[in-house]
């Protein structure tokens, strides 16, 4: 499920640089103007890295990778709506913000699921979803502009987008509060239920509280 989030947002991102040619014989747009869209949208990404992951850590997992979707699905969907070069852009930085929160929502919803020794594996399939992104993109976006236009690319990438987020609502939930987590799956994820991530004290010993000053003499 997440793998297949962190495609979305692959195929997302390159939604416009594979359409440009397309979307220049209706808004013209110059190679400067290509590298501003481009650079708006990477300022926000970045930016969002450590905004989004704060986001996480105060909606928890479920609400927050829910809200991050639909804000950059969204945005992904508003591109198709320009009528020209300032519309785009804005739209480039609102997918950026909304991006910038997928890895760090993805790598929190693999700690909450996964004990210590699966964890780089995890992170490996869930990386491969870049891969699947990369290469689904160039085609799919051509197949959608030669039977339609530019315009359903952004759509149809936006509309995918939301449809995760109503698999995400029905069947994601912390593995400690998962409702039909049975007992031999339990007894697989001891670790994570025993120290879940959202605890201070996860997999950290704490020290013990200082004890009283001696008296003065």
């Amino acid at each position: 499920m997440i793998a297949c989030a962190i495609a979305i947002s692959y195929f997302d991102r390159q939604t416009l640089p594979v359409a440009i040619k397309a979307i220049q014989r209706e808004i013209p747009i110059t190679n400067l103007q290509f590298g501003q869209l481009n650079m708006a949208f990477l300022i926000a990404y970045g930016a969002m890295y450590a905004a989004g992951g704060k986001l996480v850590d105060s909606l928890g997992t479920r609400k927050g990778f829910l809200l991050i979707m639909i804000w950059w699905s969204l945005a992904c969907a508003s591109h198709g709506l320009a009528a020209g070069f300032g519309m785009l852009a804005a739209s480039r930085l609102l997918l950026g913000m909304g991006e910038g929160g997928g890895f760090p929502a993805a790598t929190k919803a693999m700690a909450e699921w996964f004990p210590v020794r699966e964890r780089s594996t995890a992170m490996g399939i869930i990386n491969a979803g870049t891969a699947v992104g990369a290469v689904i993109a160039p085609p799919g976006i051509a197949l959608v502009i030669a039977l339609l236009n530019w315009r359903w690319v952004f759509f149809f990438a936006g509309a995918a987008g939301l449809l995760w987020t109503l698999w995400w609502k029905r069947a994601y939930y912390p593995a400690a509060q998962h409702p039909n987590l049975c007992q031999p799956e339990r007894e697989e994820i001891a670790e994570v239920l025993a120290h879940p991530p959202n605890k201070p004290d996860s997999f950290a010993p704490q020290s013990p509280a200082p004890g009283p000053w001696p008296p003065a003499p």
